[in-house]
């Protein structure tokens, strides 16, 4: 039987008690216990589990890799660059060849190749 929790989620649901999948920068932390909103599906970790992820992604040195960069113009094309430490952490170096393509309105992934 699942536990529904007494406290809603931020969008009105109703939290349970469930087990989710997580995964971090490519590092599988496997299954563990989280909340599930039954009304979004937004999936809650409890804070000692953030702090084991926390733990390992700082030990493995790429804690706070996230950079916002602003989009540049190089004759028609538009140009984003990649900060050291992301380029470091993916081995990307100058002409290594990707490819980009959109997800959504607001998504673009690159992949390496």
């Amino acid at each position: 039987m699942e536990e529904i929790l007494d406290y809603p989620c931020s969008c009105g649901g109703k939290l349970k008690k469930s087990f989710c999948n997580v995964e971090f920068f490519s590092i599988d932390f496997g299954e563990r216990a989280c909340e599930v909103c039954n009304s979004c599906g937004s999936e809650f970790l409890d804070d000692a589990t953030l702090g084991e992820i926390e733990t390992e992604v700082k030990k493995r040195k790429i804690f706070g890799l996230e950079r916002q960069i602003k989009v540049g113009k190089s004759g028609n094309s538009l140009v984003l660059r990649v900060p050291p430490e992301i380029a470091a952490f993916t081995n990307t170096t100058v002409d290594k060849m990707v490819r980009i393509f959109p997800i959504s309105k607001n998504k673009i992934e690159i992949e390496l190749l």
